[in-house]
């Protein structure tokens, strides 16, 4: 049987890059749109646009966004650009919400600690950091599983599955990448000619 990673607890967090700067962001799917403190404006380089809206928080009173950011944003393997409300934040520097999360295709995954990106172009896995004390954490450096640790993983012994999520579309012809091809060449003897139409008998 499979051990389960030791259960978290608090704020996930992941580490980006801003217009090129690391920092640290709150993963919160329950946030609408994506935030950054005001007090990294000159930090990270931001350029606002006049914004009309206000936002209340829970326990405070209505306060009025500053302006929005359009940015590069990098997380794991996945860039794109991004707008960022820009408010005061007392206890965190970025929040990715959900304007994010659709962007990227991007999933919270409190089972493997960390945060799945789908997105066709940039697939990737990025560890999250969890604090339950700290909510403004020293910058970590986020992490994705290397050829390397999968390598020693099989030289251990360790059962190892490679899978990855592909959008099939019937208009659009993809071409296997070179390295996937050759996986897929040395352990042909693996896999059935054709895959069965239903569930094996229990």
């Amino acid at each position: 049987m499979q051990e389960r990673p030791p259960k978290q607890k608090g704020l996930m967090y992941v580490r980006v890059q801003i217009n090129g700067k690391a920092v640290m962001a709150m993963l919160d799917s329950g946030a609408t749109h994506n935030f950054v403190a005001d007090r990294e404006i000159q930090k990270l380089g931001l350029t606002l646009a006049q914004h009309s809206s206000s936002i209340k928080a829970v326990n405070s009173e209505m306060k009025p966004i500053q302006g929005v950011a359009c940015v590069e944003l990098k997380v794991g393997a996945w860039i794109g650009k991004c707008n960022l409300m820009v408010v005061p934040l007392g206890d965190f520097d970025v929040i990715l919400g959900v304007d994010f999360m659709l962007l990227a295709n991007a999933m919270v995954m409190p089972y493997l600690n960390g945060l799945f990106i789908a997105d066709q172009n940039s697939t990737c896995f990025v560890q999250g950091t969890y604090l339950q004390d700290s909510v403004r954490p020293a910058e970590k450096k986020d992490s994705l599983m290397s050829v390397m640790q999968v390598k020693a993983g099989l030289r251990h012994g360790e059962q190892t599955y490679l899978a990855a999520l592909i959008e099939i579309k019937s208009d659009v012809v993809q071409e296997v990448p070179d390295e996937v091809a050759e996986l897929l060449q040395e352990f042909k003897d693996v896999f059935p000619p054709e895959l069965p139409k239903k569930l094996p008998p229990r």
